[in-house]
């Protein structure tokens, strides 16, 4: 026999040995005659084996192979007694239970491994899924109660006991619409991706696993074959595909399941849109009538799905549904006509077109990381479109976008029409008030949520697109002056709802991102309104989080907001938080990033405070994750960002190294910033942030170069810094970022100049920096950190003309009466910012220094004056 045929006839045995007799041999009648006869010949050995191995067990324990499930209905295991068989699968038997005492008769659901069955593999997964379960609190979720051992050694589940129907039953039954069908299923989603974040993949999921209880609550079921994503469980989970096949459903199973290769979360997603795609169209996505292995892998990891809006027929159990007139049959016949009707949302195809096509494909498509990445995002774009808002799912048009907002907006335009003409109507006929009062509502309501939606989407949708794109800074200004205006009419306005404070927290602190935040490179610079924000979102997440101590989301946005206000002492707190979540999900990358930054801006605060050793151990800390991180496939965009903050670790570590006056390791870790750098720059030249971070490390270097004498080179790297901020600054002019980054450039070319005595050509570098921070300083007048900064320029400049002027006989007394003019205003900064408290460890060194500065230049004054 050919090899080929004998793996035929292992497929065929495979998919025949579980089905009943009747089923069986009709299966076996389609078989090729010549394969049949050997499967058959296989089946008929099998019985014989199982006969002589089991048998005499059986007799032994005073029952035959026909009674065997009836074998514990009536008898009592521990406290539990089995009144009847509800289920049984490949592994085990599901039995209905009561325990009874003097204070309560409660019935329970016993998963009991069937005989036979007991095998290593199988009580290590039986034992897991104790464990699975016993991790698992969520309402949607069926309970584990209890758990022992029989008196022979069987072990066994006790879970509370489901009363319902399989989802699409329900659905079908209850007469659902699709909006209600799609409510139902984010609920679904809620408890997978609870099981998710406590490291649970289900891998089985299907309808008959969600039941639907009589008050419409879903509860999730049988995870048998779940997997713990955690390292202390090595139960093979990449079984050959035959065993798979007994394990799991295939028509419901995700491709990578098929292959047997690593199951993720990502899979569950894949089996939820095979059950939404069921759910809302009556049909699988795939046709599968035969029960080979192969032939039903072929299918699914071949073939694609058609739109659910395409199936054709688009059955739904009309018959199941009747009238609740029964002695009506013209009723009954009018509820199944209008059940068919076209127009019904019930089941009417083109609801589905568009958005709900795009959301079901995209989960179902065959590689995993071109699906939903988790079950939240699958909810969140459901949500998305039962409000009208666009989806992440659908082609990213202009048309799309603006199709969406029209949609949304007509229903108010609509609802505005007939408040007024109800209005107007009521002047005349007073017994409309109350209808009047109600549509006014409704209407308020809607202008509400039009205006909170509007919001969100300026800020977390456009203003993304365009934030790092040149000349863009006017429009973002204007963005956010808009945003910021629906958003506080939002706040004095709003109820108390959990999910609405969410939203004006993340906002609040989108607009101090944009406004002046530390990690946003290409801020608007305006950082005093900036902390405001964030203060005021600051004490919305508090209450949030008093409110929901459990949440982690929300603890994770003010952790984020923590660093955003700043201090020690709330940095040490974000630390904390974020220490904490990534422990609680080592395979989270979202947790790991937020823990390197957290630690990144403490590594910033400490460092301000002089403590340049803990800085550098904090900032080595944030560093290290952030390279580890980029080694993970996650996509290019992502992979660019975390290379560049490692740059940025390495670069500002370089700094304190240069603070602690070892030149050598700090021009090492510059060198090493760049090649990052630079690479990352070249790959995306339209991107400012990019760009920007290339001139900081040429920058880097310069600062760094002179202390080994090597000017030349210097000023070559200040040079290619220049070029390329002289370039952003000059695409876009409001970039307050980039002109101040442009500003410190010049006065370092300045200072390298200076040390090459080539006074004229380091003169207008100088000034040129000044004009810029003035400028910057017009603009914010309350901006301390930015008026600090003028008076370091004015510091350093007046250091410049004193010592130029001692190189210059024939224009030295000019030169220090302006040396002397910049001195006394940057002293008079200096004064000011002090009694106000304003002056950090850099600062105050730059005040002593400016003092001894003016005395020296005042000094020089009076000699020139006394000859």
């Amino acid at each position: 026999m050919e090899t080929v045929d004998w793996q035929k006839i292992k497929e065929i045995f495979n998919a025949a040995i579980d089905l009943p007799a009747a089923e069986r041999a009709k299966f076996l009648a389609e078989c090729e005659p010549n394969l049949r006869e050997r499967v058959e010949n296989l089946l008929k050995a099998d019985e014989n084996a199982e006969d002589f191995i089991i048998e005499p067990a059986f007799i032994d324990a005073g029952f035959t192979e026909e009674d065997e499930t009836d074998f514990y209905v009536g008898k009592q295991i521990d406290d539990y007694k089995i009144l009847k068989e509800i289920g049984h699968g490949g592994m085990g038997t599901v039995y209905l239970a009561a325990k009874s005492d003097e204070t309560f008769d409660k019935k329970v659901a016993i998963k009991l491994i069937k005989r036979g069955m007991d095998t290593a593999a199988v009580l290590k997964r039986f034992v897991m899924e104790r464990k699975i379960l016993a991790s698992l609190e969520n309402p949607h979720i069926a309970s584990l109660l209890d758990g022992g051992s029989t008196t022979d050694g069987l072990p066994y589940l006790v879970m509370e006991y489901i009363e319902g129907e399989p989802i699409t039953k329900f659905c079908d039954s209850h007469r659902f619409s699709i909006e209600e069908r799609l409510e139902l299923f984010r609920k679904v989603c809620s408890a997978i991706s609870y099981a998710h974040q406590n490291l649970v993949v289900h891998r089985d999921i299907k309808p008959s696993n969600i039941l639907i209880t009589k008050d419409g609550t879903p509860k999730l079921l049988d995870f048998g074959i779940a997997k713990l994503l955690h390292p202390d469980w090595s139960l093979e989970t990449t079984e050959a595909t035959a065993t798979m096949f007994r394990l799991m459903t295939p028509e419901y199973a995700s491709p990578e399941q098929i292959r047997g290769l690593t199951i993720t979360t990502t899979s569950d997603v894949y089996s939820l849109g095979v059950v939404l795609y069921e759910l809302l169209s009556g049909e699988r996505p795939y046709k599968i009538e035969s029960r080979l292995p192969q032939e039903v892998a072929n299918i699914i990891l071949t073939e694609e799905p058609v739109k659910p809006s395409a199936i054709s027929n688009f059955k739904f159990q009309i018959s199941n549904f009747k009238s609740k007139d029964n002695t009506d049959p013209n009723k009954e016949k009018q509820t199944n006509e209008q059940t068919l009707n076209p127009k019904s949302k019930i089941r009417n195809p083109k609801l589905l077109k568009g958005d709900l096509d795009n959301i079901i494909l995209k989960a179902l498509r065959k590689e995993p990381e071109r699906r939903y990445q988790s079950v939240q995002e699958f909810s969140e774009d459901i949500r998305r479109h039962l409000i009208g808002l666009p989806v992440t799912a659908t082609a990213d048009t202009t048309f799309y976008r603006v199709g969406k907002f029209v949609k949304r907006h007509r229903g108010g335009v609509f609802a505005g029409g007939l408040v007024f003409l109800t209005l107007f109507a009521a002047t005349v006929v007073t017994s409309w008030q109350t209808i009047v009062a109600r549509r006014e509502r409704t209407r308020a309501e809607q202008r509400f949520n039009q205006v909170r939606k509007l919001a969100n989407t300026i800020l977390f949708d456009y203003h993304e697109r365009i934030k790092n794109l040149p000349g863009a800074t006017e429009t973002r200004k204007k963005l956010v002056t808009d945003a910021l205006e629906y958003l506080d009419n939002l706040a004095q306005t709003s109820d108390d709802s959990p999910d609405l404070q969410r939203e004006l927290a993340l906002a609040y602190q989108k607009v101090g991102d944009i406004q002046g935040g530390i990690s946003e490179s290409a801020n608007t610079g305006e950082a005093s309104a900036a902390l405001e924000n964030y203060r005021k979102a600051l004490t919305i997440q508090e209450n949030l989080v008093l409110r929901f101590p459990e949440n982690n989301a929300d603890r994770r946005t003010l952790a984020k907001l923590y660093n955003n206000v700043g201090g020690e002492d709330l940095c040490r707190k974000a630390v904390d938080i974020f220490t904490k979540l990534s422990q609680k999900d080592l395979q989270n990358t979202t947790a790991s990033s937020d823990l390197a930054s957290a630690l990144f801006r403490l590594a910033m605060v400490v460092r301000a405070n002089g403590d340049y050793d803990g800085a550098i151990v904090l900032y080595r800390q944030a560093g290290e994750i952030y390279e580890k991180l980029a080694l993970i496939d996650e996509g290019a965009e992502k992979r660019g960002t975390r290379l560049r903050n490692a740059a940025l670790a390495y670069k500002t570590i370089g700094a304190v190294f240069e603070q602690k006056l070892e030149p050598a390791t700090a021009l090492e870790l510059y060198r090493k910033a760049l090649i990052i750098d630079t690479e990352n720059a070249a790959a995306n030249p339209n991107n400012v942030q990019y760009q920007l971070d290339s001139s900081f490390s040429y920058n880097s270097i310069a600062s760094v170069l002179p202390d080994f004498g090597n000017f030349k080179e210097a000023q070559e790297n200040c040079q290619k810094a220049l070029t390329i901020q002289e370039k952003v600054v000059a695409e876009d002019a409001k970039n307050s970022f980039a002109k101040f980054s442009l500003a410190r450039t010049y006065r370092r070319m300045g200072t390298i100049l200076q040390s090459l005595e080539k006074f004229e050509e380091a003169d207008p570098h100088f000034r040129k920096a000044i004009k810029i921070i003035e400028e910057l300083v017009q603009a914010n007048p309350d901006d301390k950190l930015q008026t600090g900064r003028q008076a370091e320029f004015y510091t350093d400049f007046g250091d410049f003309l004193f010592v130029a002027a001692a190189k210059d006989s024939t224009q030295k007394t000019a030169r220090l009466r302006e040396a002397q003019n910049y001195q006394k205003r940057a002293l008079e900064i200096f004064t000011i910012l002090k009694s106000q408290n304003k002056l950090d460890n850099a600062l105050k060194e730059k005040y002593e220094l400016v003092q001894i500065s003016l005395q020296k230049t005042t000094d020089e004054l009076a000699k020139q004056g006394g000859k």
